[in-house]
């Protein structure tokens, strides 16, 4: 029931007083014993979040990453040099703006002797794609809203220096062009996930 309806509905009978607030009809009405207090409960207002860029104005530290400690084989219970395996990883935008041109990238850590280009295969989001990294950026993040990614990479074909790869996942926002290129700007906490070798 709306506020214009409260009032047809209950009219405001004599010797009662009205007042309107922000979620409520509230009617006091004197009576010979005392007084009686009506109160009717209307639906609150609704009010859309502020809209921010990740680049701009918003606080980005309500965006929170997290992502697999380990890479696991998609065959197997073990990772072998040149087989398959995945990991994901989630962004969370806790509130209680929505969060526009959210920025997050996994790259391969280099290793002596190895390059740190990473062979994706597939990544789920839309908002991501993968050439040598995985690089999301996700165009609108509302409150309360959680963006899952789970990417499959081909291992190395030989085995990683010391049986172990680490791939490095973090958030960031992009900063003015140097040289041609455009860098980025890491943000928050960097989450490792490794792969182990037998």
């Amino acid at each position: 029931m709306n506020r214009q309806n409260a009032w047809h509905a209950y009219g405001r009978p004599g010797g009662c007083v009205g007042r309107l607030t922000s979620s409520a009809v509230v009617l006091i009405c004197a009576a010979a014993a005392g007084f009686a207090v009506k109160v009717l409960t209307t639906e609150a207002d609704s009010r859309p979040a502020r809209v921010v860029d990740a680049e701009g104005d918003a606080d980005l530290g309500r965006l929170s990453l997290n992502a697999d400690p380990r890479l696991v084989p998609l065959t197997g219970d073990r990772l072998v040099p040149g087989r398959r395996a995945g990991y994901s990883f989630s962004v969370t935008n806790a509130g209680p703006d929505t969060i526009r041109h959210v920025v997050a990238r996994s790259v391969k850590v280099a290793a002596p002797g190895t390059g740190d280009r990473l062979a994706v295969v597939s990544v789920s989001d839309p908002a991501c794609w993968g050439i040598g990294r995985v690089e999301c950026i996700f165009q609108q993040l509302a409150p309360g809203e959680t963006r899952t990614v789970r990417v499959v990479v081909d291992t190395p074909a030989d085995r990683p220096p010391r049986g172990r790869m680490v791939i490095h996942t973090f958030m960031g926002r992009f900063t003015e062009p140097v040289g041609g290129t455009i860098p980025m700007e890491v943000l928050g906490e960097i989450r490792a996930t490794t792969g182990r070798f037998p």
